[in-house]
């Protein structure tokens, strides 16, 4: 070869590998020094990861400690099919122990396009353990079980309604698991781990750190102030009820009238959040609350009230009745169920007569009887902590009233109420004229036992007073021993009477109000308080549609005696009178010998 041309290729090829080295030596000063903060950053993401540590739920509890609602994990199996090598034999290892179809397991298993795919989220313990048999002998690769956070309720139906339930993600859907959501669901945390070729994940001693851990914060624990006892025997009393009457619902409140505390509250028909089979979307809702109906009769004891204390009547004043009709304004009539003459107001009250309690309230002015309203809570929430979607019920201001409207007010009809509002107007004259704040939460704590900042904003320890002195003491009085009359021998709640304690109550039978009127179904309602001269509790029970018959007498009466007596021995409340049978003996004890 010519010694020239040798020489030229010689020289071509040390400029092509000088070339190549300058170009290499780019490379490397552009990955080590212009982008190596970039290529660290991707070579930590693949090395390292970054695990959420999921808070644990709050729990919800009843007064004493008895827990509602409580969170647990269940186990979940999932796929990552890309790691998968032969789907026919993963699919038929794990088919034994799944609750899944062979057809959808091959086609999940079988998904290379995804990364992740369920396989089952409806694992037993035992089934999980066979799972992890398999992965242990390399059986399933690409197959993990994990563990999911599932919300348990251990006490089924019991209190259901208002619960609610969580989703699947385990945030709250309906209820109060929805409402507090935000102090039950807790903030999560994550720790910084080291992962291997296979993507596991390994703890190192040297590289987890203070700064590459942070603990979860769970949830808030969040005390009722219901009572799981006297919740239950609500429910059980109220069961009976709607199983002998049917009623298209049923619901039945406890309240401790000086506190505005709710020991129960029961709502049939029942629902158990455990159950998700026959679940559907606000088919559940607290209807006690947020649902409003017309009152009927119960309003004659806020009305009676409102005219003792404004002096147009005392329990002894003649009020005739008209013999069950009285035309009250020109071309409309009132009624009474059942005729009566001229008796005294008392037993207006005793024998709820429409005609009566019109009478009595007729020349309160219109503008007056409206506040009252409103300050016995009517119109406008209640304020209970968590349930914002409350209803403030219906009732216009005076403009809106029509010439009948001072006849229809006072026997419950052109107001819509929620069962909520009329137990608390009955607590207030149980109370002596001063109306509390309902309320169902007794406290909220940090997971550490220690009150949560976010619950400071309201004491817990004092009942918040709504108003007060609404009516005198006097025409309290007045009412309360009408009231009792309702639950003596021939009043209207006589069925409500109960031995060893004085009851103050009122019965309601009211037409349902339907767009352009009245249907033929009724809500049947009592409501009243016990002992009647120092109530220890203040009990609603209402029906809606009864069948056999409508009269809150004879429907809703007993419940509200069965639930009394019960609670009222439980709580071991003083009795307050002479049980028949002791007063015979002490009759005759002091009888003269013959």
């Amino acid at each position: 070869m010519n010694p020239v041309a040798l020489h030229r290729r010689t020289q071509w090829v040390f400029a092509l590998l000088a070339l190549a080295l300058v170009a290499l030596l780019g490379r490397l000063f552009d990955l080590q020094w212009l982008r190596a903060e970039t290529y660290q950053q991707r070579a930590r993401s693949q090395q390292v990861s970054r695990p959420r540590l999921v808070a644990r739920r709050g729990q919800i509890l009843d007064r004493n400690g008895n827990v509602f609602a409580m969170s647990t994990t269940r186990p979940v199996v999932w796929a990552d099919p890309s790691l998968v090598r032969d789907v026919a034999a993963t699919a038929a290892a794990l088919q034994p122990h799944l609750n899944v179809k062979p057809a959808v397991l091959l086609r999940q298993l079988g998904n290379t396009k995804r990364k992740f795919v369920w396989l089952d989220k409806q694992l037993s313990d035992a089934q999980a353990s066979e799972v992890r048999i398999l992965q242990k002998k390399g059986r399933v690769r690409g197959v993990f079980v994990d563990e999911l956070p599932q919300r348990v309720y251990p006490k089924g139906e019991l209190l259901g309604s208002v619960l609610g339930l969580c989703n699947e993600q385990g945030d709250g859907a309906e209820g109060i698991e929805l409402q507090a959501n935000a102090l039950l669901r807790g903030t999560d945390g994550y720790l910084m781990a080291q992962r291997d070729n296979l993507h596991r994940l390994y703890l190192d001693p040297l590289f987890v750190g203070s700064d590459k851990i942070l603990e979860p914060s769970n949830g808030h624990k969040i005390y009722l102030t219901i009572d799981e006892y006297l919740q239950h025997i609500t429910e059980q009393e109220l069961a009976k009820a709607a199983n002998e009457y049917q009623p298209q619902r049923a619901l039945a409140i406890v309240m401790e009238p000086a506190t505005g505390q709710i020991l129960a509250l029961a709502q049939w028909p029942f629902f158990n959040p455990n159950v998700r089979s026959n679940y559907v979307a606000g088919a559940h809702k607290n209807f006690a609350v947020t649902e409003i109906f017309e009152p009927g009769s119960t309003m004659k004891a806020v009305a009676g009230a409102i005219a003792l204390h404004e002096g147009r009547v005392t329990l002894d004043t003649p009020i005739n009745c008209e013999n069950g009709a009285w035309e009250h304004c020109p071309g409309f009539v009132l009624h009474d169920d059942h005729p009566l003459g001229t008796i005294p107001f008392r037993d207006v009250i005793r024998y709820s007569s429409n005609i009566g309690i019109a009478k009595a309230v007729r020349d309160v002015p219109q503008a007056q009887y409206y506040t009252y309203l409103l300050r016995f809570g009517f119109g406008r929430r209640t304020g209970i902590m968590l349930f914002p979607s409350e209803s403030p019920g219906m009732l216009q201001p005076p403009r809106a009233w029509s010439r009948l409207s001072m006849a229809s007010l006072p026997m419950g009809h052109e107001i819509g109420v929620t069962a909520l509002q009329l137990v608390s107007a009955m607590a207030t004259i149980a109370n002596g004229g001063t109306r509390v704040q309902p309320t169902i939460v007794k406290k909220i704590v940090t997971a550490r036992g220690e009150l949560a900042p976010e619950a400071r904003q309201f004491n817990y320890f004092e009942p918040v007073v709504a108003d007060r002195n609404i009516v005198s003491t006097g025409a309290i009085a007045s009412i309360v021993e009408a009231l009792i009359g309702v639950t003596g021998d021939d009043g209207t709640g006589a069925l409500a009477e109960m031995p060893g304690y004085t009851v103050a109550g009122k019965t309601g039978t009211a037409q349902k109000a339907v767009r352009g009127g009245y249907s033929r179904d009724c809500i049947s309602s009592f409501v009243g308080f016990a002992p009647a001269r120092k109530p220890a509790l203040c009990v609603l029970v209402v029906l809606d549609a009864p069948q056999k018959t409508r009269y809150g007498g004879l429907v809703a009466a007993p419940v509200f005696r069965s639930i009394c007596m019960e609670a009222l021995a439980y709580l071991k409340v003083a009795k307050d009178k002479p049980e028949p049978i002791l007063t015979q003996i002490a009759q005759a004890a002091v009888a003269p010998c013959n």
